[in-house]
């Protein structure tokens, strides 16, 4: 039987309070690692989504914990609207 790795790292989307919107945070050991890759991200319900990181805005230390943290950009996806039939 294959065991389940567990995960080193764990991305969650955060609040961009430079410009609004959303960004990734990704704390872990290596943190800053992870442009161009797509990853997957927690929501606040459990859920997760897969997003693509493309620019790193921040790394360093977590002020609370000491934990490696960085912030990123990711890329936009386009939203799933119904199309309503008259």
């Amino acid at each position: 039987m294959s065991e389940t790795k567990k995960r080193t790292h764990k991305a969650s989307y955060a609040t961009d309070k430079r410009k609004g919107g959303y960004i990734i945070r990704v704390a872990g050991p290596n943190a800053g690692m992870f442009s161009g890759r797509e990853v997957p991200v927690s929501t606040k319900s459990g859920d997760e989504h897969m997003e693509r990181l493309t620019k790193v805005l921040w790394s360093g230390k977590d002020s609370e914990t000491g934990e490696n943290v960085s912030l990123y950009q990711f890329e936009a996806k386009p939203r799933d609207i119904d199309q309503i039939l008259f």
